[in-house]
């Protein structure tokens, strides 16, 4: 089951790319971070995976696509260095999952949200 919801988001991330929506791109971003802290909160090292892998893909979108189609000019910038320091939190998320240090993989979950916090205060204004 989790293999073949994991193939889904896969080819749901490649058609995605084709699109290039915001909205879509945002939304599998959510659907990461929840997979991600849902397999926090019932210890499940399988879900923390399929969720960065999800995010991992969502993420690697806005390196494909001009950002600026998406958000104002003077922003643009700023998207980017989001998009390449959540990059880098995710890879050490991974990281802290694969040696099971969950207390420091939590810690980088903080930074990969604080990244988004960032990104939406900036883009859309919170």
């Amino acid at each position: 089951m989790k293999k073949t919801i994991l193939a889904l988001v896969t080819c749901s991330v490649l058609s995605i790319a084709s699109e290039t929506t915001i909205d879509a791109t945002m939304k599998l971003m959510q659907q990461g971070m929840n997979q991600i802290n849902i397999g926090f909160m019932l210890n499940s090292k399988e879900d923390i995976k399929q969720g960065l892998s999800t995010l991992e893909n969502a993420n690697s979108i806005f390196t494909r696509v001009n950002v600026a189609d998406f958000i104002n000019s003077n922003k643009v910038t700023v998207a980017k260095n989001i998009n390449e320091n959540l990059a880098e939190d995710l890879t050490s998320l991974k990281k802290a999952v694969a040696a099971s240090k969950y207390a420091d993989a939590t810690a980088e979950y903080a930074k990969v949200l604080n990244n988004c916090v960032a990104c939406h205060t900036i883009v859309r204004g919170w």
